[in-house]
């Protein structure tokens, strides 16, 4: 009947999911993983045989469960002496390397005390016992004990990566016994002791502290309901009005190298991100520094959990070529004549975040169609069998998290996976759609045009060391105007008059942007004008061609003879 602890587990961490992960908390647990103890115990110490091998990483919480008077009293594991014995305080140990564990569950079993140096381990006698803590503890590493729990006061002291070891309050504390039924233990004086009994008396103990404490049924509905909510109420309770002055789990400030990227879109980015949000497409103008941005919300993804010298994010720009097989995975030869699933580069990447360039030029339903359950949150089955020439052979599956019981044949995303994708708008209408069921997946954010053009101009002519004067707004802005122009038509980012500034100044060093263009400049500018621009504004209406270059050529005083040449190069991408 060992079975039955990891379907209890099943059911709390469930309910518990679906607490914090609008919150972007996560639970941890430790000793849900493996049904045998692989560690032995005493009868007469009522312990592990070998207590120093399971100080930091204890395989179950072990108490004394006094019976030799009734009712039965709880304590933390005691020798002869009375005194504590090793890691006898040690619930267990957590993955904290996100720093956003708020939860943590263990399986805590009994050694019923018959007389002094008599002990017994009842058979299916366990409980998960689950701690909820007012906040996330502190960002930790990949195993971390929480240790010295008092049930007197309801704490437990956890060290984190950059914090000495604390106690921590703990605002509630969930007792779910195990969906065995298991039978009573005989004492020696006559009577029994039941395993409901031993549930009372843990939650005596529990109930000595501050904490709220109580007893779950994991196969009631309405329990793990309530669960549900008692978890919601820890937070706001403990956390009440200090929670807004409480840091998102990841803030993004303004990316240096990015200039004239809104503010709200920084402010929607944090407040997804603050929902647990980690997929996004960034859409907008050719040219807003799209894919830098996403790259730079992929390291902040990612966090600081990945091996040396391992990038922090993927980068691919998507094909129209592309497959479910290239992204998700799928059969490929293995050696003379053997198959097997290889998974594909996300699969491979699991624990990071994946950034698409120009996400709408490959056929993405398609592509990406066997992620559709888990980026709402649900596994999904692959159409590959673990073994490919057993028709009865099991598949592989894609979990929406990873669990305790996870075979080899299952996937799922890491706490730094993501997301996160780029397209242009004016490219939609050409290359492949994206389904709505699959848009309501991401989060969409506008990037666009910088809302002062001429500030933009100058802070990058600064930059990139191309001023030859004062960087005053009272001089001429001629790369400004001709944007500006161009954007009443089509919008376009900064990149291309990045690289206008860039190519003019390299065909003449001297060259003063900040100056009305004539002679030479003129040529010059008309020609990285052709060559930066136009290319960008293919398809516009000849009206609309003829237009832009009239107002361009007024902004930058062209003769007839230089009005001529830069109409004739709109008329080539105009239809």
């Amino acid at each position: 009947m060992t079975g039955n602890i990891l379907s209890t587990e099943t059911a709390v961490k469930a309910a518990t999911s679906a607490a914090i992960r609008k919150r972007s908390y996560t639970r941890r647990s430790s000793g849900t993983r493996d049904l045998a103890l692989g560690e032995p115990t005493a009868t007469d110490t009522g312990y592990w045989a070998n207590p120093t091998s399971i100080v930091s990483k204890p395989p179950r919480w072990i108490v004394h469960l006094e019976a030799t008077a009734l009712p039965a009293m709880v304590s933390l594991a005691r020798d002869v002496s009375g005194d504590l014995l090793p890691g006898a305080g040690t619930p267990g140990y957590i993955n904290n390397g996100q720093g956003t564990c708020a939860a943590t569950a263990f399986r805590l079993m009994p050694a019923v005390k018959l007389a002094p140096a008599d002990f017994v381990f009842p058979a299916d006698w366990e409980w998960i016992v689950q701690f909820v803590f007012p906040e996330p503890l502190p960002q930790g590493t990949s195993g971390d004990a929480i240790t010295d729990f008092d049930p007197t006061t309801s704490e437990a002291t956890y060290k984190g990566r950059d914090t000495a070891k604390t106690a921590y309050k703990i605002a509630l504390i969930a007792v779910v016994p195990t969906q065995a039924s298991p039978g009573p233990v005989a004492l020696p004086g006559g009577g029994s002791l039941t395993y409901q009994d031993a549930t009372n008396a843990i939650t005596r103990w529990f109930q000595q502290g501050t904490a709220k404490v109580e007893v779950y049924d994991s196969t009631s509905e309405q329990d793990l309901e309530r669960l549900q909510k008692d978890i919601e109420s820890s937070f706001s309770v403990a956390a009440g009005a200090a929670a807004t002055a409480i840091s998102p789990p990841a803030t993004l400030i303004q990316a240096p190298e990015l200039v004239g990227i809104p503010d709200t879109v920084y402010a929607l980015i944090n407040a997804a991100l603050k929902m647990g949000k980690r997929h996004f497409i960034f859409h907008g103008p050719p040219g807003t520094g799209k894919t830098t941005l996403a790259e730079y919300v992929a390291e902040q993804i990612a966090g600081d959990e990945l091996s040396a010298g391992e990038a922090p994010y993927v980068l691919l720009t998507a094909s129209t070529s592309w497959t479910s097989q290239d992204l998700v995975g799928g059969y490929q030869p293995l050696g003379p004549g053997a198959l097997g699933f290889i998974p594909g580069t996300l699969l491979q990447n699991f624990h990071k975040p994946l950034v698409i360039d120009e996400l709408n030029r490959c056929p993405i339903d398609k592509v990406i169609g066997p992620l559709f359950s888990v980026l709402s949150g649900q596994a999904t089955t692959l159409p590959y069998r673990v073994d490919v020439g057993d028709p009865k052979s099991g598949n592989y599956k894609i979990l929406p998290i990873a669990t305790g019981s996870m075979q080899p044949h299952e996937f799922a995303p890491g706490p730094g996976w993501g997301l996160v994708c780029t397209l242009n708008q004016v490219d939609k209408s050409q290359l492949e759609q994206i389904s709505f069921a699959l848009q309501r997946r991401f989060v969409w954010i506008r990037v666009g045009v910088p809302d002062d053009l001429y500030g933009f101009v100058r802070t990058m002519l600064d930059r990139l060391g191309l001023l030859k004067g004062a960087n005053s707004p009272a001089l001429p802005n001629p790369l400004a105007d001709m944007w500006a122009i161009v954007n009443r038509h089509r919008e376009l980012g900064g990149a291309p008059i990045i690289d206008f500034m860039r190519l003019a100044s390299a065909m003449e060093p001297s060259t003063d942007f900040l100056a009305m263009p004539s002679g030479t400049a003129q040529e010059n500018f008309i020609a990285c004008l052709g060559a930066t621009f136009t290319p960008l504004l293919d398809g516009m209406t000849r009206g609309e061609a003829h237009k832009c270059a009239g107002e361009i050529s007024a902004a930058w005083s062209l003769n007839d003879a230089l009005k001529a040449d830069l109409t004739s190069r709109f008329m080539e991408v105009a239809v």
